[in-house]
């Protein structure tokens, strides 16, 4: 794999943070392959449908949304992002810090995971209920 295809996966993650914190689920949307799945830690594997509907409800629920990484490693298809986020709303405050990895194919998202301080999430929400996916 070439560094410029390195490089364009590099710039697929980085679209897919900016999009979140836009709020533009549409160009979220156009970044994820038909078969994306997302797995996120303390909750487990989402569809693309589940993914796209809890990013939605989350970039809804948060006037105030920033994803600012802290490090990119890429190696052929896989981009490795950490990240700060910082969501905001009347009366609550959100952080917390990220690992997301995701394999890039043909340009577009075809799976990632999000590994985050399960804690901090319980704090703000609380626990999601048994088989519940936030």
């Amino acid at each position: 794999m070439t560094d410029t295809t390195t490089q364009d996966n590099k710039r697929v993650a980085a679209a897919f943070l900016h999009a979140i914190e836009r709020g533009d689920a549409p160009g979220l949307q156009a970044l994820l392959a038909p078969g994306f799945s997302w797995w996120v830690a303390g909750w487990g594997e989402r569809s693309r449908k589940a993914f796209l509907d809890a990013v939605s409800r989350t970039m809804r629920a948060f006037d105030e949304r920033r994803v600012t990484p802290t490090g990119v490693t890429a190696e052929a298809d896989r981009v490795a992002v950490e990240a700060q986020g910082h969501f905001e709303r009347p009366g609550l405050v959100y952080r917390n810090t990220y690992h997301y990895l995701f394999i890039v194919r043909d340009g577009l998202i075809a799976s990632g995971r999000e590994y985050f301080d399960t804690a901090a999430a319980a704090a703000a929400f609380g626990p999601p209920p048994d088989g519940a996916t936030p």
